[in-house]
């Protein structure tokens, strides 16, 4: 009988323990706040873009019609598909590059650059 409540008092400390009252809040993408103040360049953007998109994101084959391989081609791309480009790259919920999400302060630049009109 003490073996099995000596079991269950273990138990609970280390159920208990492993709780975390306090979660870390979750990524709610990227934050406008200072974007007034932020001048993002286009070489910039499109460096991110280069080294995480136009592996996929080339040429006639690229999916959705969406090829990075140039600025320009980029520029119209986010032009015509900017909710699109949003959700999968730059929001909370952002699934694209597929092998892991952009860093939240690679995002709010790109969410800061589009939001003042891609300027070079």
């Amino acid at each position: 009988m003490k073996t099995y409540l000596l079991l269950i008092s273990l138990l609970a400390v280390a159920v208990y323990s492993c709780t975390n009252k306090e979660a870390i809040a979750p990524d709610s993408g990227p934050q406008t706040g200072d974007c007034d103040s932020k001048q993002i360049p286009a070489a910039y953007v499109y460096g991110i873009i280069q080294s995480n998109c136009t592996r996929c994101h080339s040429g006639a084959t690229a999916p959705a019609g969406a090829d990075f391989s140039t600025l320009e081609k980029f520029r119209n791309f986010v032009s015509g598909n900017e909710a699109t480009f949003r959700l999968r790259v730059i929001s909370a919920q952002a699934d694209m590059p597929p092998r892991g999400a952009l860093g939240a302060g690679i995002r709010d630049s790109i969410n800061c650059w589009i939001s003042k009109g891609m300027p070079e």
